[in-house]
């Protein structure tokens, strides 16, 4: 069989999530395909919005772990929790760049077919910003945010990046993260997908 390129094994991953209990289990979960983070500074291939926002990065054969440092710092500010998909090729390397809270997942060739394995379960991450936790969302979802909490007043000039400096500095930790994640799931025009529908999409 041939080299899996990024959609391969993008197709077998959301088939994984099909199966994931803690994704079936939330009617609300959606998928999102090539989401941009810290400002448009990353862009991780598939993040997954349930309870929890999980970030998924794909390495295939045809490419290389030159930016990976610069994903991991990147991605360790946004998502809860963070899983490297790799082709075997790239096992070992990966395995030593990535923190050791990451998850690691590894694309397996079988007789006739191919299959995602789980190296390593994903934990929680500790260490991601609030701020740039909020600049996942839209200038209006801001501003919401704010009216919410009682801080509408005087900030309908500001940008996206004074908001969320609001809101990350006065309003409380776990009042911003649900928000957010409420946000995405609820948004309809986007790239999103229920996992639902996936699952529907790919007969499984």
């Amino acid at each position: 069989m041939g080299k899996l390129k990024d959609s391969d094994i993008r197709e077998l991953l959301k088939q994984k999530f099909t199966s994931h209990d803690e994704f079936i289990l939330d009617p609300t979960t959606i998928v999102v395909d090539e989401l941009d983070v810290c400002f448009g500074s990353a862009r991780v291939d598939v993040a997954v919005i349930n309870g929890k926002l999980h970030g998924y990065e794909i390495k295939s054969e045809r490419d290389n772990l030159d930016r990976l440092p610069s994903q991991i710092e990147y991605y360790n500010r946004v998502f809860d929790t963070i899983t490297l998909v790799v082709s075997q090729v790239h096992l070992e390397k990966a395995r030593q760049l990535i923190p050791k809270w990451w998850g690691l997942d590894c694309v397996v060739e079988k007789k006739i077919s191919f299959a995602i394995t789980t190296v390593r379960k994903p934990k929680c991450n500790k260490t991601f910003k609030l701020l740039d936790m909020t600049q996942l969302l839209w200038k209006e979802e801001l501003l919401e945010l704010l009216e919410q909490n009682f801080m509408s007043k005087g900030v309908k000039s500001k940008t996206r990046f004074q908001l969320g400096t609001i809101a990350a500095e006065k309003i409380e930790h776990y009042r911003v993260t649900e928000f957010v994640r409420s946000k995405l799931k609820s948004r309809t025009a986007w790239r999103a997908v229920p996992l639902q529908q996936l699952c529907d999409d790919l007969q499984i």
